[in-house]
């Protein structure tokens, strides 16, 4: 039984398709239900590659919006009705180069707002249920995979993420170091998370799926999109990366709070955010700035 954010289009598209066709029960957390109901209709007509119909699997959707932090906890109990185990996560939905001035319902930054602070809430919900999950699962199976890129290179030095103006209202900064901030985030829960839940058999890893052809630039001019394209793989070896990071037999205990990178290889994020990991704590103090920003929600 496993959950994804995102997974109407892209990688999460893909990476639905293959859980589904692999017989599983999956959720699918997103806001728009025209688009879940032809996505599964899609998925149904097409099995993935290495897979024989019919398949045993299931889909459904939670629906959730992440740029609004309400909308999360009666989504997550919706949720909690239908199934009290969840075998791993992906927290894989994104935003990448909105109009510039994009914020959520709350006022945040609209790239930190969903790929971060939405998530982040998100695991917290989810969070008792994953542990208790693998207390009778096998060991090193229950994962969280929180989806990051390789932008995090272009984060703002040195840790990865400008603490004091997360959302850039006092400090110049592009819709790219924006996003690239928010992917550099998303490494940092994941390893803070891995220390934050040592000894529950849970593993939270972050990973780079991958350049891909998606949806993920469609606010940006057509060169800009045909000039990506060129440089854009199949969004199915984004998915294997997915894969890799979620099942992996080679993934264990040692490596907890990893980083992963395309298309299955083990990897590391920025030099200097690696070492704010180790060296100057930046894990703690955004995971306690977001615990301060979320508990009203």
């Amino acid at each position: 039984v496993y959950l994804i954010t995102g997974a109407t289009a892209g990688i999460g598209l893909e990476l639905l398709r293959i859980l589904f066709w692999k017989n599983a029960t999956v959720y699918v957390a997103a806001r728009n239900r025209e688009l879940f109901r032809e996505v599964k209709e899609k998925i149904m007509e097409t099995p993935a590659v290495g897979t024989k119909a019919p398949s045993l699997g299931r889909m459904e959707l939670i629906l959730m919006d992440l740029a609004d932090l309400p909308s999360i906890k009666p989504a997550v109990e919706e949720l909690l009705s239908k199934t009290t185990k969840l075998d791993s996560v992906w927290y894989n939905a994104g935003v990448m180069m909105p109009p510039e001035g994009s914020k959520t319902i709350q006022g945040y930054e609209l790239q930190w707002g969903v790929n971060v602070v939405g998530h982040f809430l998100l695991n917290r919900y989810l969070t008792p249920t994953i542990i208790e999950s693998a207390k009778d699962a096998p060991v090193d199976s229950v994962r969280v995979m929180w989806v990051a890129s390789d932008a995090n290179n272009f984060a703002p030095s040195p840790d990865g993420i400008n603490c004091n103006d997360v959302n850039f209202e006092k400090t110049e900064g592009s819709m790219f170091l924006k996003y690239a901030q928010s992917k550099a985030g998303d490494i940092i829960l994941g390893h803070e998370m891995a220390k934050r839940i040592r000894g529950t058999g849970v593993l939270s890893l972050s990973l780079n799926p991958g350049h891909l052809k998606s949806n993920l630039f469609r606010s940006r001019p057509p060169w800009h999109q045909k000039l990506s394209a060129l440089f854009s793989f199949d969004p199915r070896l984004g998915a294997l990366t997915e894969i890799f990071a979620g099942f992996s037999p080679n993934i264990n205990l040692s490596h907890n709070g990893g980083y992963f990178v395309p298309w299955g290889r083990f990897g590391t994020p920025r030099g200097s955010i690696q070492v704010g990991l180790e060296k100057r704590d930046i894990g703690k103090r955004l995971w306690e700035m977001l615990e301060n920003e979320t508990e009203m929600y």
